[in-house]
């Protein structure tokens, strides 16, 4: 049975991240219906089991983070110095060929210990998972740049095409092998009463 949003009613999102992760530690964030941002690791009604960001984003893992008024789940490719001499996190959505904007520490707002792809919960945690995360980051900047350099000849699309190509034969098999599954979330706490 799919697990509802964390989100409480009438409270700014912002808030209630931050009531979520004081209360119970963690907070099930929907993926918007329509998003392809992160295909084939999530679309939109998969879900995602955020926990509170501590420390530098280790590349591969995913983050989540705010961008304009909307919440954004991408995977951390590693920190970078950009030429303005500004540091911050490279991210990019595995279903994009290009890289997101340089992203500040202190907009990450929590990283992603779980996933809910096609109705099961899949752990991001663990040795095996944590070596998955950092192959995908390496797939992301070898594809991104790629896309880069094949912009250059009209090939952009192309490279896009082909790096999508290989995430959707890829990932069905691989995933499944590195991420153990897991229990639904349940909110802790969820039997006092409010």
């Amino acid at each position: 049975m799919p697990t509802t949003p964390s989100h409480p009613t009438g409270v700014p999102r912002e808030r209630a991240l931050d009531l979520l992760f004081s209360e119970r530690g963690r907070a099930v964030v929907l993926v918007a219906d329509g998003d392809t941002s992160m295909r084939p690791h999530l679309v939109g009604g998969d879900a995602v089991l955020a926990a509170p960001s501590s420390g530098r984003p280790d590349p591969g893992e995913l983050l989540l983070y705010r961008q304009q008024d909307y919440w954004v789940v991408h995977r951390c490719l590693g920190r970078v110095t950009a030429k303005d001499g500004r540091e911050g996190v490279r991210t990019r959505g595995d279903g994009r060929n290009v890289l997101d904007p340089l992203l500040q520490e202190a907009d990450i707002r929590a990283r992603i210990v779980a996933v809910r792809r096609r109705g099961e919960w899949r752990s991001l945690e663990g040795a095996s998972a944590r070596a998955y995360a950092r192959l995908m980051a390496w797939h992301d900047l070898a594809w991104a740049a790629a896309g880069l350099a094949g912009g250059a000849l009209g090939l952009a699309t192309l490279i896009a095409s082909i790096d999508q190509l290989v995430l959707r034969l890829a990932v069905p098999l691989a995933f499944p092998l590195f991420h153990r599954r897991l229990a639904p979330p349940t909110p802790a706490g969820a039997d006092r009463p409010v």
